[in-house]
């Protein structure tokens, strides 16, 4: 019903429903003339079209209306369940997911992929310095920065308060790499501006791999990626470390 709904229309449902609400109608009372073996009354026949005419548009407009409602429920649910309301992005449920769903197709095609992990530098001074509103805010204004710099390919949520996850499909560490210095470099070229003042973030990124050789699950790819981004922080943010794809972290970042 949803599909045909989409496909014809509102107006041309209802129409084809009293179309149908019409022959219907007048066939019957053909019928019931027939069998009846009375003599034929196109009075009769008329106020049986009638009817159809003047009532189902009325009743189809509204349960077709109703169904739509339904829908737009239906969706709205399905958006709160998989997305962040504040970023648009995934929530981390949704996110871990479709992540564990890309390394399952990485392993079979025996691909790589990049794994990132991105957190906002000083979020929670910001947050004392000019309110939640304002946090809020910048959380908004990354949403939308993050969903105009990646493909449709490309996977983002938001897996913390201020701290998001990107898992970028047959992507090498260089490649990586070059994804990372362009989103930083985006992002402390935004302004966002809260009452009548100015400001400006940055953030720090970790960075793995997931080479097709190696058979680390998505947790512990995502542990490294989180090392990383400790590693940079360290570093005095606004800025990205590599991890490579081993059980120990390692320090060094060829990239940076």
């Amino acid at each position: 019903m949803k599909t045909i709904l989409y496909k014809v229309g509102r107006i041309k449902l209802i129409l084809i429903i009293t179309l149908t609400a019409l022959i219907m109608a007048v066939g019957l009372n053909f019928l019931f003339q027939s069998f009846q073996e009375v003599n034929f009354s196109y009075t009769s026949l008329i106020r049986s079209a009638l009817i159809p005419i003047i009532i189902a548009p009325v009743i189809s407009w509204y349960l077709v209306g109703l169904f739509l409602q339904v829908i737009e429920l239906e969706q709205t649910m399905k958006q709160w369940a998989m997305f962040d309301q504040l970023t648009g992005l995934l929530n981390r449920r949704a996110f871990l997911h479709r992540a564990e769903q890309e390394y399952k197709r990485a392993k079979r095609h025996k691909e790589e992929f990049a794994i990132l992990v991105l957190d906002l530098d000083h979020f929670k001074m910001i947050n004392d310095q000019y309110g939640h509103k304002a946090g809020d805010l910048i959380l908004k204004d990354f949403g939308k920065l993050v969903m105009s710099n990646i493909r449709q390919s490309e996977i983002c949520g938001r897996i913390g308060g201020e701290e998001f996850g990107f898992i970028l499909p047959k992507t090498s560490l260089e490649q990586g790499c070059l994804f990372a210095e362009k989103l930083l470099d985006a992002i402390q070229n935004r302004m966002v501006s809260f009452e009548n003042k100015n400001i400006q973030y940055t953030a720090s990124i970790g960075i793995t791999i997931s080479y097709p050789e190696n058979d680390f699950k998505i947790n512990n790819l995502l542990h490294n990626a989180d090392q990383a981004l400790y590693q940079a922080k360290s570093a005095g943010r606004n800025c990205f470390q590599v991890a490579q794809p081993t059980t120990e972290f390692s320090q060094s970042a060829p990239c940076n």
